[in-house]
């Protein structure tokens, strides 16, 4: 008998399920830019055929706001450093959630592992150096970004070990319940 090296359980609970909730974070973050400049999703509809390029033209919005090509591309690069934030910070809380399969977080320790927090260090200090350092987040194609956006992060990357906490008490608790079976990877 062949065993597979990963179950078809982790496979709908990494794609389907974690990492839909982790692109609707980074969406959200995303979004949030240009919300927090007055833009909707409605005025971004197909704008991006005659603005948001460096040969582009001025950007309306249906409020009346206009954005020259500049504000554009500020705009723009902002709004690509929160997606990469929130594939980042995503996966910081991503992370304490996977390191146990059935036991909690709360007693498997938040320290127990050394090498995980200074790559969680590291990590976070790699991102905010994109983000927030002038040239070379410029460099890259970045710009500085609103706190809102981290928020949003968090709270989806909470709400993640939330679920996976849960998920493992009722492993824990009914380990022959036929939901609870779904849930096991």
């Amino acid at each position: 008998m062949r065993k597979g090296l990963v179950s078809n359980s982790l496979l709908v609970y990494s794609y389907v399920f974690i990492g839909q909730l982790q692109s609707l974070g980074c969406v959200l973050a995303y979004l949030y830019v240009f919300w927090s400049h007055g833009i909707t999703m409605g005025d971004l509809w197909m704008s991006s055929i005659k603005s948001w390029q460096k040969d582009g033209e001025p950007f309306h919005t249906a409020s009346g706001r206009t954005f020259s090509v500049d504000e554009q591309l500020y705009i723009n690069r902002q709004a690509c450093s929160a997606w990469q934030m929130g594939i980042v910070f995503g996966q910081f809380f991503n992370i304490w959630s996977a390191r146990t399969r059935r036991i909690s977080l709360f007693r498997h320790g938040f320290f127990s592992n050394k090498s995980l927090l200074v790559a969680l260090l590291v990590e976070l200090v790699l991102i905010n150096l994109y983000v927030y350092c002038p040239h070379l987040n410029e460099f890259l194609g970045g710009a500085p970004i609103p706190w809102q956006c981290w928020a949003i992060v968090a709270a989806m990357g909470i709400f993640i070990n939330v679920y996976n906490e849960l998920r493992k008490l009722a492993i824990r608790t009914w380990p022959k319940n036929r939901v609870v079976q779904w849930l096991k990877w």
